[in-house]
């Protein structure tokens, strides 16, 4: 008890200068901050842009002011889409369906990839049966399953949803397998000893310890299931960003197709922000926990 009262001191001194320590650390590493570069890029990629129509006709490729005076004109209400009888024909009401879908079907998709990616990770009979399917369906290119899934599912929301889904569950399921795999058996083994029961080792040592990398996973997932569900939609589909690019592309309206590729790719990359903002407070704690570079 002698030696206990001696030491419960030092700590209580030493332990708000460690606190702090470690809370100025994670503002310095999730603070948000402007990259210049980034935005020189940016600059940089409309300078090109420009530069680019004064070789190229205007019918063939638009210049980004016209583009951005499309884009708002067709924002809250296309006249162009409203020919073909779409129940919302504007870039904000096509967009908001492809969001709607490409958010179900990843947040879906890396649940069900991330928790099959660490079962089978830590039991070989599940891994050893689950392993060949998963392999298997991440060799086929997802542009060549299209079409069943079309078939099976039909032209609606259900067919998008479940491609996009297939495609991030497979990534989000090696992702998740491999972090378990790259965690060091030690934590696991040292908390065994400390009379851990298995589902304190899963919630207390495997999660944490798989989070970061599964988060990425989650990143790299979400900038492919754009692509792929604007594809579902252009291939058959009755709404959506992509029904509108293949509605421009049939009436032959290349402005269009810029305006409507454009949103896209600007949603994509503020969806992209966001989760990388909201991941990185998340995982704050393991920029604190790797040791500082010098």
């Amino acid at each position: 008890m002698k030696g206990n009262s001696v030491q419960l001191p030092a700590l209580a001194v030493a332990e708000p200068a460690a606190t702090s320590s470690i809370r100025g650390t994670n503002r310095r590493k999730t603070s948000p901050r402007i990259d210049p570069f980034g935005i020189i890029g940016i600059f940089l990629l409309i300078g090109i842009w420009q530069l680019l129509t004064i070789f190229v006709s205007s019918s063939l490729l638009p210049g980004p002011r016209q583009v951005a005076r499309r884009i708002a004109n067709d924002f809250f209400s296309a006249r162009e889409l409203t020919y073909f009888g779409l129940p919302d024909a504007s870039l904000l009401g096509s967009i908001l369906y492809t969001a709607e879908n490409v958010v179900i079907a990843v947040i879906v998709g890396s649940v069900l990839g991330a928790v099959t990616g660490l079962v089978t990770a830590r039991f070989r009979l599940a891994r050893s049966i689950v392993d060949p399917v998963v392999l298997t369906a991440g060799t086929v290119p997802i542009l060549v399953a299209a079409p069943f899934f079309l078939i099976w599912f039909g032209v609606g929301r259900a067919s998008a949803i479940t491609l996009v889904l297939l495609y991030v569950a497979v990534t989000l399921y090696l992702f998740a397998q491999k972090a378990a795999d790259n965690l060091d058996p030690v934590y696991e083994e040292s908390a065994r000893t400390l009379g851990a029961t298995p589902r304190r080792i899963v919630w207390d040592v495997l999660i944490p310890g798989t989070v970061p990398q599964i988060l990425g996973g989650v990143r790299i997932a979400l900038a492919g299931a754009w692509g792929l569900e604007a594809i579902a939609e252009l291939l058959g589909s009755q709404y959506g960003i992509g029904k509108a690019i293949e509605l421009f592309a049939g009436a032959t309206d290349v402005e269009g197709i810029f305006a409507a590729l454009l949103v896209l790719g600007v949603v994509a990359v503020v969806f992209d922000a966001i989760t990388a903002f909201c991941f990185g407070k998340i995982v704050a704690w393991s920029a604190v926990a790797r040791p500082a570079r010098r």
